[in-house]
């Protein structure tokens, strides 16, 4: 099947090369429009927290523009996140998605700093992940999504640990109007948006962005004997029925140089399956509100100097009801704020150095505890008695210095301190260069750490008689150093190699005590290595505005002398889209995952590998350029494909994920 799915994309990127000779050229317009996407591509501003070119830059990053999301038919943040080298999306029974990265995954993803417009989303102090509420982001507000792999705690500090996913959303300037969009899709998916921004004559401007989602999801079917071993009725409707709404608003709005922005979002999911759930009940459901709100202002000192200032509150809460049994259910819930201060100095020493440093301060607390048990939702009362309020302080500092001694080298040093009430301090080092030393080769190497914070959970569970805090827990670590190249041989081709290796020390995970307890501990080490190799070829002439991209990795992640569960060893992603026109384009998407292994203590044969082909059409600028529409299949083959259930679940087998699926796209510019 792989082998007829390579053939396939191929003969089918051969037939459209040779259905573009008649084509004609391509007007002003388009190759307009094909300049300004391809400078979007190339310009990265989260590596280094300044703005800088790709292939200049000593970090492993790569940029999603808007253009490719549109192409790709992207539905979701996720979407956009796999295609990625190095990142892996897998789903969880709680309902949540995992993001893998460079051969390591948790299942909160608590490892991965998910940022909007530069601002972290880490807003869930109980475990720390983004990905409850940010999996399923929309992305049809979404300039670019810039992803930057390996340790960022220098310039970002907590849980900047494996990577950084800076998300960039349009502003007043790229709305300029009214946009709206609507989209429908297979398991009842239906997603809305309205746009809107202005700038104005007296130096002030506004956007603001409203999105709905709403699925029924992965609909995949459960085989009635597990049904059975839960105590339900085999003839019960054996489908894990991962029902998803969210609404969320954002604003932009800004006078001279100050600006206060924000973002809301509400959402309400279902569960996927697991020892926490029982299909036959629609009452299980988890609800999350989170919202940001954030006034900065850039003083401008001299040419040279400039100030950036910033005040904020972030804000989180989760009300989840579980059924953990025929006749009982569960509720927890909790709110966690964060509300503190950043100031950084940007000092242009010359056009060929920069030097930025900064302080950072924050009061991080959490209340509204409540953990309770009954026969119902409506008759529940508290399981442990606690009225516990946790409350911490954390402050930061940091210096960066970007240097260009030679024109065609590029060396970047920068270091971090951070300091919690709680658990203490910690040093964040980072270190690198990037010299071209053939015109249009480029060496990199890099060298840095990176932290992942205790989070509220870990250290006082005072609420959970199973799983105890631990008030002496010491930060996860990571150190990586990185080497690669970066060339361009011929016109239009671009082409990285990159070689990884990190180590993780000090892993934060529960250990079995003598009891049915079990308590937080920092446990083990684990050592990840792997290779990174992507391409991409944008045609000129008869075939401007078509591409072709490929990436593959092949990752060696190891703890206690054994290949990590339930982690590929090789992931491959093949694109090729065929410009018909100005207007009309279609792509051809292939994902490839390898087999993975089980646990030790899993008795079950490994996860199958698995190769998916997406394919979709996408029409823009039509109408006078006021209407984009796009129509997407995704596993236009039907494939039946898994992923891992963890060895509690063995007697369910693995996670069936969605077959074929359908969405349709349109956009109104007014």
């Amino acid at each position: 099947m792989i082998k007829y799915l390579y053939t396939l994309l191929v003969g089918a990127l051969v037939l459209n090369s040779s259905a573009f000779a008649d084509a004609s050229a391509p007007n002003d317009d388009l190759e307009k429009e094909l300049a300004y996407l391809a400078a979007e591509r190339q310009v990265v501003v989260t590596a280094s927290k300044m703005e800088e070119h790709v292939d200049k830059t000593v970090a492993t990053t790569t940029v999603i523009t808007q253009d490719d999301i549109q192409h790709i038919g992207a539905r979701n943040l996720l979407d956009v996140l796999r295609l990625v080298p190095g990142i892996g999306i897998t789903q969880t029974q709680i309902g949540v998605r995992e993001i893998e990265v460079r051969g390591v995954k948790t299942l909160l993803s608590e490892k991965v700093q998910i940022m909007l417009n530069g601002h972290p989303l880490d807003h869930n102090l109980q475990n720390a992940g983004s990905a409850w509420v940010y999996d399923d982001l929309p992305v049809d507000t979404i300039k670019r999504v810039e992803v930057v792999r390996g340790p960022g705690s220098a310039l970002y500090g907590a849980n900047a640990f494996l990577a950084v996913i800076n998300i960039i959303t349009q502003n007043a300037k790229d709305l300029n109007g009214l946009h709206t969009s609507a989209g429908w899709g297979s398991f009842d998916t239906q997603q809305y948006r309205a746009s809107w921004g202005k700038q104005f004559k007296n130096s002030a401007e506004a956007a603001l962005h409203f999105n709905f989602t709403d699925t029924n999801g992965i609909n995949s079917p459960i085989p009635a004997d597990s049904l059975s071993v839960q105590g339900l009725n085999s003839a019960a409707p054996g489908k894990s029925q991962l029902t998803e709404g969210r609404y969320d608003l954002e604003w932009q709005l800004g006078y001279k140089d100050f600006k206060l922005d924000g973002r809301y979002i509400n959402k309400k999911t279902g569960a996927f399956f697991g020892t926490a759930t029982v299909l036959s009940d629609d009452r299980t459901q988890q609800e999350y509100s989170d919202y940001f709100l954030r006034l900065s202002r850039t003083w401008k000192i001299q040419d040279k100097f400039t100030v950036d200032t910033q005040l904020f509150h972030d804000f989180f809460s989760m009300d989840n009801i579980w059924q953990v049994a025929p006749t009982q259910f569960a509720r927890f819930g909790l709110q966690d704020t964060r509300t503190g201060g950043e100031i950084q100095a940007n000092y242009h020493l010359s056009d060929a150095q920069t030097v930025i440093s900064g302080f950072s301060y924050a009061k991080e607390q959490q209340g509204n505890i409540s953990d309770e048990l009954g026969p119902d939702p409506e008759h529940l009362i508290p399981a442990v008695s606690t009225t516990e309020k946790r409350t911490r302080g954390r402050w930061g500092v940091y210096i960066e210095d970007v240097w260009d001694p030679l024109k065609n080298l590029r060396v970047t040093l920068g270091a971090r301190y951070d300091r919690y009430s709680d658990f203490g301090g910690t040093f964040n080092p980072r270190m690198g260069f990037n010299w071209e030393f053939v015109k249009n080769y480029s060496l990199k190497f890099s060298y840095g750490t990176a932290y992942r914070a205790p989070a509220f959970g870990e250290l006082g569970s005072a609420n959970n008689v199973v799983l105890l805090g631990n008030p002496t827990l010491k930060p996860e670590e990571v150190k990586t150093f990185e080497t690669g190249v970066i060339a361009h041989p011929v016109a239009g081709l671009t082409a990285q190699a990159t070689y990884y290796h990190s180590t993780i020390n000090q892993i934060i995970s529960p250990v079995s005590g003598q009891t049915t307890t079990f308590r937080y501990d920092n446990n083990g080490s684990l050592v990840a290595e792997g290779v990174e190799l992507e391409a991409r070829y944008d045609f000129d002439g008869d075939l401007q505005g078509s591409y072709i991209s490929a990436n593959h990795v092949l990752q060696h992640s190891v703890q206690l002398n054994r290949q990590l569960a339930d982690i590929p060893r090789h992931r491959t992603n093949l694109v090729a889209n065929w410009a018909f026109d100005s207007t009309w384009s279609s792509l051809a998407h292939v994902l490839i995952k390898d087999s993975t292994l089980r646990n030790l203590d899993d008795t079950r044969q490994d996860v199958p590998g698995y190769a998916l082909f997406d394919v979709g059409l996408l029409g823009k600028n039509m109408f006078g350029k006021k209407v984009d529409i796009s129509f997407n299949v995704y596993n236009l083959f039907d494939k039946r494909y898994y992923d891992p259930a963890p060895t509690s679940l063995n007697f369910i087998g693995d996670y069936q994920m969605a077959g074929r699926a359908f969405f349709g796209h349109v956009s109104l510019k007014f």
